[in-house]
Protein backbone atom coordinates (compact mmCIF):
# COMPACT_ATOMS: atom_id res chain seq x y z
CA UNK A 1 0.00 0.00 0.00
CA UNK A 2 1.81 3.37 -1.17
CA UNK A 3 1.05 6.34 1.38
CA UNK A 4 1.39 9.70 -0.68
CA UNK A 5 2.17 12.69 2.31
CA UNK A 6 0.66 15.78 1.20
CA UNK A 7 0.26 17.12 4.22
CA UNK A 8 2.22 17.15 7.63
CA UNK A 9 -0.94 14.78 9.62
CA UNK A 10 1.08 12.00 7.33
CA UNK A 11 4.60 12.21 9.21
CA UNK A 12 1.60 11.69 12.46
CA UNK A 13 0.45 8.61 10.85
CA UNK A 14 3.79 7.32 10.18
CA UNK A 15 5.92 8.21 12.71
CA UNK A 16 3.35 8.64 15.61
CA UNK A 17 0.57 6.07 14.89
CA UNK A 18 2.50 3.44 12.28
CA UNK A 19 5.43 4.07 14.70
CA UNK A 20 7.52 3.55 11.49
CA UNK A 21 11.57 5.24 11.56
CA UNK A 22 11.36 8.48 10.38
CA UNK A 23 11.54 8.83 6.19
CA UNK A 24 14.65 9.52 4.65
CA UNK A 25 14.82 12.94 2.88
CA UNK A 26 13.60 16.17 2.61
CA UNK A 27 12.97 16.92 -0.73
CA UNK A 28 11.47 13.73 -0.84
CA UNK A 29 10.72 11.77 1.87
CA UNK A 30 10.50 7.97 1.53
CA UNK A 31 10.35 5.25 3.80
CA UNK A 32 8.69 1.44 4.61
CA UNK A 33 7.30 -0.54 7.19
CA UNK A 34 5.08 -3.52 7.67
CA UNK A 35 2.09 -3.19 9.94
CA UNK A 36 -0.02 -6.45 10.68
CA UNK A 37 -0.26 -7.99 7.43
CA UNK A 38 0.17 -4.35 5.52
CA UNK A 39 3.53 -3.69 3.26
CA UNK A 40 3.29 -0.04 3.09
CA UNK A 41 5.59 2.56 1.21
CA UNK A 42 5.62 6.18 2.33
CA UNK A 43 5.96 9.08 0.23
CA UNK A 44 6.17 12.58 1.13
CA UNK A 45 7.83 16.01 0.65
CA UNK A 46 7.45 18.67 -2.41
CA UNK A 47 9.87 16.49 -4.77
CA UNK A 48 6.87 13.96 -5.15
CA UNK A 49 4.56 15.52 -7.48
CA UNK A 50 2.10 13.94 -9.66
CA UNK A 51 4.47 13.19 -12.41
CA UNK A 52 6.96 11.96 -10.18
CA UNK A 53 5.32 9.10 -8.45
CA UNK A 54 4.69 6.00 -9.37
CA UNK A 55 2.04 5.41 -11.88
CA UNK A 56 1.44 1.83 -11.42
CA UNK A 57 0.07 1.64 -7.86
CA UNK A 58 -2.79 -0.18 -7.19
CA UNK A 59 -3.59 0.55 -3.38
CA UNK A 60 -3.42 4.01 -2.77
CA UNK A 61 -3.56 6.38 0.54
CA UNK A 62 -3.11 10.11 -0.07
CA UNK A 63 -2.63 12.82 2.52
CA UNK A 64 -4.18 15.47 2.09
CA UNK A 65 -5.02 19.56 3.74
CA UNK A 66 -8.58 20.91 3.19
CA UNK A 67 -8.54 23.56 5.76
CA UNK A 68 -8.48 26.62 3.59
CA UNK A 69 -10.21 27.10 -0.17
CA UNK A 70 -6.18 27.39 -1.10
CA UNK A 71 -5.49 24.13 0.08
CA UNK A 72 -8.45 22.40 -1.05
CA UNK A 73 -7.58 23.54 -4.78
CA UNK A 74 -4.10 21.58 -4.63
CA UNK A 75 -5.82 18.50 -3.03
CA UNK A 76 -8.26 18.31 -5.72
CA UNK A 77 -5.88 18.41 -8.24
CA UNK A 78 -4.72 15.19 -6.45
CA UNK A 79 -7.58 13.26 -6.13
CA UNK A 80 -8.81 14.25 -10.04
CA UNK A 81 -5.06 12.63 -11.07
CA UNK A 82 -6.16 9.52 -9.79
CA UNK A 83 -8.09 8.13 -13.18
CA UNK A 84 -5.50 8.71 -14.46
CA UNK A 85 -3.41 6.02 -12.50
CA UNK A 86 -4.38 2.95 -14.86
CA UNK A 87 -3.68 0.33 -12.18
CA UNK A 88 -5.45 2.29 -9.40
CA UNK A 89 -7.61 -0.29 -7.72
CA UNK A 90 -8.29 1.46 -4.17
CA UNK A 91 -8.13 4.36 -2.68
CA UNK A 92 -8.02 6.09 0.81
CA UNK A 93 -8.00 9.87 1.59
CA UNK A 94 -6.77 11.12 5.02
CA UNK A 95 -7.75 14.60 5.57
CA UNK A 96 -7.33 17.58 7.44
CA UNK A 97 -10.33 18.95 7.25
CA UNK A 98 -11.79 22.57 8.05
CA UNK A 99 -11.94 23.54 10.87
CA UNK A 100 -15.51 24.45 10.58
CA UNK A 101 -16.09 21.10 9.19
CA UNK A 102 -17.21 22.38 5.47
CA UNK A 103 -15.72 20.01 3.66
CA UNK A 104 -18.81 19.22 1.43
CA UNK A 105 -16.31 19.24 -1.41
CA UNK A 106 -15.41 15.60 -1.45
CA UNK A 107 -18.18 13.95 -1.47
CA UNK A 108 -18.34 13.63 -4.98
CA UNK A 109 -15.24 11.95 -4.68
CA UNK A 110 -16.63 8.97 -2.78
CA UNK A 111 -17.38 6.17 -4.25
CA UNK A 112 -20.86 5.87 -2.52
CA UNK A 113 -21.15 9.15 -4.86
CA UNK A 114 -20.07 7.78 -7.76
CA UNK A 115 -15.98 8.44 -7.10
CA UNK A 116 -12.83 6.69 -6.98
CA UNK A 117 -11.93 7.26 -2.87
CA UNK A 118 -13.10 3.93 -1.05
CA UNK A 119 -12.54 5.40 2.20
CA UNK A 120 -12.18 8.63 3.81
CA UNK A 121 -10.30 9.53 7.62
CA UNK A 122 -11.72 12.85 8.69
CA UNK A 123 -9.73 15.34 10.92
CA UNK A 124 -11.75 17.15 13.20
CA UNK A 125 -15.89 16.16 14.83
CA UNK A 126 -17.61 16.12 10.78
CA UNK A 127 -21.31 15.35 10.72
CA UNK A 128 -20.17 12.69 7.90
CA UNK A 129 -18.24 10.41 10.16
CA UNK A 130 -20.42 6.97 10.02
CA UNK A 131 -17.82 4.70 10.32
CA UNK A 132 -18.28 2.91 7.40
CA UNK A 133 -16.76 5.01 5.02
CA UNK A 134 -16.03 7.75 6.63
CA UNK A 135 -14.06 7.75 10.06
CA UNK A 136 -12.60 10.46 12.23
CA UNK A 137 -9.05 10.86 12.44
CA UNK A 138 -7.42 13.12 15.47
CA UNK A 139 -5.15 15.86 14.70
CA UNK A 140 -2.15 14.47 16.58
CA UNK A 141 0.84 16.70 17.32
CA UNK A 142 2.78 19.35 15.19
CA UNK A 143 5.06 17.60 13.32
CA UNK A 144 5.43 20.82 10.84
CA UNK A 145 7.10 22.02 14.12
CA UNK A 146 8.65 19.17 14.47
CA UNK A 147 7.34 18.28 17.81
CA UNK A 148 8.75 14.29 18.34
CA UNK A 149 7.56 11.22 19.06
CA UNK A 150 8.26 10.45 22.97
CA UNK A 151 8.67 7.22 24.40
CA UNK A 152 7.24 6.65 28.05
CA UNK A 153 10.65 6.28 29.53
CA UNK A 154 11.94 9.54 27.87
CA UNK A 155 9.62 11.62 30.48
CA UNK A 156 10.25 11.63 34.17
CA UNK A 157 7.24 11.16 36.13
CA UNK A 158 8.97 10.81 39.58
CA UNK A 159 10.62 14.71 39.75
CA UNK A 160 8.65 17.51 41.33
CA UNK A 161 7.26 20.14 38.32
CA UNK A 162 8.05 23.14 38.49
CA UNK A 163 4.54 24.37 37.41
CA UNK A 164 0.67 23.51 38.03
CA UNK A 165 -0.38 24.94 34.66
CA UNK A 166 0.82 26.36 31.35
CA UNK A 167 -0.06 28.00 28.54
CA UNK A 168 1.65 28.50 25.24
CA UNK A 169 -0.13 30.04 22.49
CA UNK A 170 -1.93 32.55 20.78
CA UNK A 171 -4.74 35.32 22.48
CA UNK A 172 -7.02 36.00 20.01
CA UNK A 173 -9.00 39.73 20.78
CA UNK A 174 -12.37 39.25 22.56
CA UNK A 175 -12.18 35.36 23.14
CA UNK A 176 -12.57 33.33 26.04
CA UNK A 177 -8.30 32.81 25.99
CA UNK A 178 -8.51 36.43 27.64
CA UNK A 179 -10.70 35.09 30.32
CA UNK A 180 -8.33 32.16 30.32
CA UNK A 181 -5.62 34.55 31.14
CA UNK A 182 -7.40 37.09 33.61
CA UNK A 183 -8.34 34.14 35.76
CA UNK A 184 -4.70 33.03 36.41
CA UNK A 185 -3.60 36.65 37.36
CA UNK A 186 -4.06 35.24 41.03
CA UNK A 187 -1.52 32.15 40.26
CA UNK A 188 1.34 34.09 38.69
CA UNK A 189 4.42 32.44 39.41
CA UNK A 190 2.56 29.01 39.74
CA UNK A 191 1.57 28.79 36.11
CA UNK A 192 3.68 29.21 33.43
CA UNK A 193 2.00 31.46 30.76
CA UNK A 194 4.29 32.95 27.35
CA UNK A 195 1.08 34.66 24.80
CA UNK A 196 1.51 36.04 21.62
CA UNK A 197 -0.72 37.90 19.89
CA UNK A 198 -0.44 37.06 16.30
CA UNK A 199 0.08 32.98 15.07
CA UNK A 200 3.36 32.19 14.27
CA UNK A 201 3.37 28.60 11.67
CA UNK A 202 7.26 27.93 12.36
CA UNK A 203 8.81 26.91 15.74
CA UNK A 204 13.13 27.28 16.19
CA UNK A 205 14.61 24.49 17.58
CA UNK A 206 15.15 26.84 20.57
CA UNK A 207 11.57 27.79 21.04
CA UNK A 208 10.27 24.08 20.68
CA UNK A 209 12.88 22.89 23.30
CA UNK A 210 11.84 25.71 25.52
CA UNK A 211 7.83 24.21 24.58
CA UNK A 212 9.10 20.51 24.91
CA UNK A 213 10.34 21.59 28.20
CA UNK A 214 7.33 23.57 29.74
CA UNK A 215 4.90 20.58 29.36
CA UNK A 216 7.44 18.47 31.09
CA UNK A 217 7.55 20.92 34.17
CA UNK A 218 3.47 21.42 34.12
CA UNK A 219 1.32 18.73 35.39
CA UNK A 220 -1.80 20.87 33.87
CA UNK A 221 -1.85 22.46 29.78
CA UNK A 222 -4.58 24.66 29.23
CA UNK A 223 -6.27 24.00 26.31
CA UNK A 224 -8.73 26.67 25.46
CA UNK A 225 -10.18 27.14 21.97
CA UNK A 226 -9.34 28.35 18.95
CA UNK A 227 -10.79 28.37 15.68
CA UNK A 228 -11.77 24.96 16.37
CA UNK A 229 -11.91 23.29 19.76
CA UNK A 230 -9.48 20.64 19.38
CA UNK A 231 -5.69 21.63 18.95
CA UNK A 232 -2.13 20.20 18.90
CA UNK A 233 -1.81 20.95 22.38
CA UNK A 234 -3.98 18.31 23.47
CA UNK A 235 -2.18 15.55 22.33
CA UNK A 236 1.73 17.22 22.69
CA UNK A 237 0.32 17.51 26.63
CA UNK A 238 -0.51 14.23 26.63
CA UNK A 239 2.59 12.76 25.50
CA UNK A 240 4.27 15.16 28.39
CA UNK A 241 2.15 13.46 31.09
CA UNK A 242 0.22 16.92 31.38
CA UNK A 243 -3.30 16.58 32.09
CA UNK A 244 -5.17 19.01 29.32
CA UNK A 245 -7.99 21.38 30.89
CA UNK A 246 -10.30 21.34 27.76
CA UNK A 247 -12.43 24.35 26.76
CA UNK A 248 -15.67 21.81 25.60
CA UNK A 249 -17.50 24.73 23.49
CA UNK A 250 -19.25 24.45 20.19
CA UNK A 251 -18.06 26.94 17.86
CA UNK A 252 -19.85 27.99 15.18
CA UNK A 253 -20.22 26.32 11.87
CA UNK A 254 -21.03 23.02 10.65
CA UNK A 255 -19.02 20.86 12.73
CA UNK A 256 -20.64 18.19 15.69
CA UNK A 257 -20.57 17.99 19.43
CA UNK A 258 -16.60 18.10 20.30
CA UNK A 259 -13.60 15.93 21.42
CA UNK A 260 -16.01 13.00 19.63
CA UNK A 261 -12.68 10.68 19.65
CA UNK A 262 -11.34 11.90 23.30
CA UNK A 263 -14.54 11.04 24.93
CA UNK A 264 -15.34 8.06 22.88
CA UNK A 265 -11.94 6.10 24.35
CA UNK A 266 -12.17 7.82 27.89
CA UNK A 267 -9.16 10.31 27.62
CA UNK A 268 -7.76 11.37 31.18
CA UNK A 269 -8.49 15.18 30.73
CA UNK A 270 -10.53 17.56 32.22
CA UNK A 271 -13.28 19.04 30.40
CA UNK A 272 -15.11 22.61 31.51
CA UNK A 273 -17.63 24.82 29.91
CA UNK A 274 -16.18 28.12 31.27
CA UNK A 275 -12.64 29.22 32.08
CA UNK A 276 -14.27 30.44 35.52
CA UNK A 277 -13.64 26.86 36.69
CA UNK A 278 -10.29 26.85 36.42
CA UNK A 279 -10.13 28.31 40.12
CA UNK A 280 -11.24 25.13 41.74
CA UNK A 281 -9.04 23.19 39.75
CA UNK A 282 -6.33 24.79 40.63
CA UNK A 283 -7.41 24.73 44.72
CA UNK A 284 -7.89 21.35 44.32
CA UNK A 285 -4.39 20.72 42.86
CA UNK A 286 -2.56 22.16 45.71
CA UNK A 287 -3.94 19.22 48.15
CA UNK A 288 -3.87 16.33 45.96
CA UNK A 289 -0.85 14.12 47.45
CA UNK A 290 2.56 13.78 45.25
CA UNK A 291 1.92 10.03 45.05
CA UNK A 292 -1.57 10.50 43.01
CA UNK A 293 -0.13 12.81 40.84
CA UNK A 294 3.10 10.68 39.90
CA UNK A 295 0.18 8.13 39.22
CA UNK A 296 -1.65 10.34 37.08
CA UNK A 297 1.10 11.67 34.87
CA UNK A 298 1.86 7.86 34.13
CA UNK A 299 -1.89 7.01 33.42
CA UNK A 300 -2.00 9.74 31.19
CA UNK A 301 1.34 9.00 29.48
CA UNK A 302 0.21 5.34 29.41
CA UNK A 303 -3.57 6.57 27.53
CA UNK A 304 -1.17 8.46 24.46
CA UNK A 305 0.42 5.21 23.92
CA UNK A 306 -2.86 2.80 24.09
CA UNK A 307 -4.80 5.56 22.35
CA UNK A 308 -2.06 6.03 19.03
CA UNK A 309 -1.86 1.81 19.05
CA UNK A 310 -5.91 1.99 18.86
CA UNK A 311 -5.51 4.52 16.24
CA UNK A 312 -2.69 2.14 13.70
CA UNK A 313 -5.30 -1.22 14.17
CA UNK A 314 -8.06 0.78 13.22
CA UNK A 315 -6.23 2.14 10.54
CA UNK A 316 -4.87 -1.10 9.50
CA UNK A 317 -8.04 -2.89 9.87
CA UNK A 318 -10.17 -0.43 7.91
CA UNK A 319 -7.74 -0.38 4.87
CA UNK A 320 -7.03 -4.26 4.97
CA UNK A 321 -10.95 -4.14 4.43
CA UNK A 322 -11.96 -1.78 2.25
CA UNK A 323 -9.21 -2.98 0.10
CA UNK A 324 -8.71 -6.26 0.46
CA UNK A 325 -11.77 -8.21 1.74
CA UNK A 326 -14.90 -5.44 0.25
Amino acid sequence: VEIWAKASIGDYLWIHILNAQKPKGKFRKLGSHSYGLLNFIYRGGPGFIQTTVPQDVEYLVIVLNGRTQNDVKKSKLWIDYLPRLEKLKKTAIMLLGNEQCDNDWIKPYMRSNGGLVDVLFLVYDSPVVNNNDVYQWPLGVATYRNFPLLEETSVNIANNRTYKCNFVGTIYENSTREVMIDSLSKYKGQCFVDVRYKWLPMETEHSLKRYLSTLMKSDLTLSPVGKNPECYRIYEALSCGSVPIIEDKIMTGSCSSPFRLLKEYKAPVIFINKWEELIPILTSEHKRPFFEIVGRRKKVISWYTHFRSTMARLFAKTIRKKFFED
